[in-house]
């Protein structure tokens, strides 16, 4: 595991950019990842930023990444200055890092109960926007999100795209342990 200096912690902890997204970095450099499950890419730049910091803490080489997002179909609704991220471009940013994903396109209502008995529990799960929205995607994301992580996991949201990131407590009703995938 590499050691990160003094002046590199100083700087994730309180000087990094975005500040919304503080959160993410410092639980990363508590617990470096292992799997990943993302609502909402945004930008892609995000998840980037997490795995190039990641392989500064973590000499972990295997990354499970699964995200849900509607990449082309979603040019609505995003934050100002933000463009979409296409499929083809969220598979390069993930490649490029070494990391082998899972990229489900579509709306979280659809798209969670497709794969939530398909996908193993996540260590990290990133929602961002949806959260505690009384839609149909809200209520699919609350619904399917016991299925979707552990007790050990953590959980990051957002009520809308591009504000701060808050960790929620995981729900009561979560898996107990990590399960391994049939074969």
């Amino acid at each position: 595991m590499a050691k990160l200096s003094w002046l590199q912690r100083l700087y994730w902890k309180h000087l990094s950019k975005p500040v919304s997204e503080r959160a993410l970095f410092l639980h990363v450099l508590e617990r470096p990842l292992t799997s990943v499950l993302e609502i909402g890419m945004g930008s892609g730049q995000r998840i980037a930023r997490l795995l190039a910091l990641n392989a500064t803490v973590s000499d972990t080489k295997t990354i499970r990444y699964t995200a849900i997002d509607p990449f082309e179909s979603n040019s609505d609704g995003l934050p100002s200055g933000q463009s979409v991220l296409s499929l083809k471009a969220a598979h390069r940013i993930l490649s490029e890092r070494g990391v082998k994903a899972h990229l489900v396109p579509g709306e979280p209502a659809s798209c969670l109960a497709r794969i939530a008995h398909s996908v193993l529990p996540s260590d990290l799960v990133i929602i961002d926007g949806y959260w505690e929205s009384d839609d149909v995607h809200g209520q699919a994301i609350a619904q399917w999100l016991p299925r979707l992580c552990h007790v050990q996991s953590t959980i990051f949201a957002s009520k809308k795209p591009g504000e701060a990131f808050e960790k929620i407590p995981v729900p009561s009703n979560a898996l107990p342990t990590i399960q391994t995938k049939a074969a």
